[in-house]
């Protein structure tokens, strides 16, 4: 199948109508989105790969290039080892901007049976641009395991799981009372006691249109990252500064208009996530409540899901989260990177 190959570098050389024609109604793959994240991911180049046949888009890709990206590793050796790779060269990923929060491709494919045929002309030009670019790696990320056994990819590529998967609540309720009624006795009870003990803490959570502190918010974030032995995303502060470009809440927990807890709600379409936590962990229960004005706000604003990332697993089963699926990369490694790229696709397993 002979597609045309266009390879861009920036939403606005497409156009929204256009760019919105072949995401269709995909959360998080929109114009305004992409828009958002350019600004978010100021430090990345976006690199992508358009296939049109007779003129007509049928298939997209969009990568980023770049020398900044947190690796999502058990061994902090290995990540300290990855990341200081990645400043002399970058790798080229293949996702959605904002990554750890949306759990959302960068791939749109037609159905079959352009399908396969597409994907292998993307993968192709893919590693054509990595060599070009000089980037160590090219990956395909937030897969299901469905797609990657697709035949469509090209020899050398190689699956991994990722660690961490995100979380996602399907949300079915007109109201908060509504999503209340279906918990457990015992949650519910578990609800009240935290947002009592909240009020007795003197913790009210506020919404506003659009961070209130950065600076305070980006170090309360630091306490929950380190609290995880993790590392900040490097689009944080991007992303509070440029929220106001799509649909966005700002939730800040205040003790006597001191923050002590804060989380960034970002919508696209029909989906919201949550994202850029930040704790003061001398102040109790901020979390819970932080956590619960989530669902509240995403049910108000009609969500159809709401996504709210990794880590804490228990405590947001209870609420009615579930694990996402799509935790499966595709990635190839160029030159000698490949064997490394096997390394770390082991340590991923």
């Amino acid at each position: 199948m002979n597609f045309d190959v266009q390879v861009i570098h920036g939403v606005e050389e497409v156009g929204q109508e256009a760019w919105d024609a072949l995401g269709r109604d995909r959360p998080f793959a929109s114009f305004r989105w992409y828009r958002f994240g350019e600004r978010a991911m100021a430090y990345a180049r976006p690199v992508y790969v358009i296939l049109s046949l007779q003129g007509e888009p049928v298939a997209r890709a969009t990568f980023w290039l770049t020398h900044r990206e947190v690796m999502p590793m058990t061994s902090r050796v290995m990540c300290y080892l990855v990341e200081a790779l990645l400043r002399c060269r970058p790798l080229l990923m293949c996702q959605a901007p904002l990554t750890d929060s949306t759990a959302s491709p960068g791939l749109i494919l037609p159905d079959p049976p352009l399908r396969d045929a597409a994907l292998r002309t993307i993968g192709e030009v893919a590693l054509e641009l990595g060599r070009q670019y000089r980037a160590s790696f090219c990956i395909f990320s937030y897969l299901e395991e469905e797609e990657t056994r697709w035949p469509g990819w090209p020899d050398g590529y190689v699956r991994a799981i990722t660690p961490g998967p995100g979380t996602r609540l399907d949300i079915v309720w007109s109201s908060f009372e509504a999503y209340l009624a279906h918990l457990s006795k015992k949650q519910r009870y578990n609800v009240r006691r935290n947002c009592r003990l909240a009020e007795q803490a003197g913790i009210e959570v506020k919404a506003y249109p659009k961070a209130t502190d950065i600076d305070r918010a980006l170090r309360l974030h630091r306490n929950v990252t380190r609290r995880h032995r993790s590392r900040p995303e490097p689009w944080v502060r991007g992303a509070l500064e440029h929220a106001d470009l799509v649909d966005s809440i700002w939730l800040a927990a205040e003790v006597d208009g001191r923050l002590v807890g804060c989380e960034l709600m970002l919508g696209d379409r029909d989906a919201w996530l949550v994202t850029a936590l930040g704790l003061d962990y001398e102040v109790s229960c901020a979390y819970f409540v932080l956590g619960y004005a989530d669902i509240r706000c995403a049910i108000e604003r009609g969500a159809r899901v709401l996504r709210w990332g990794s880590l804490t697993y228990e405590v947001k089963e209870r609420l009615g989260f579930r694990k996402e699926s799509n935790n499966h990369d595709m990635f190839a490694g160029l030159g000698w990177f490949h064997r490394l790229g096997m390394w770390i696709a082991t340590s991923w397993t």
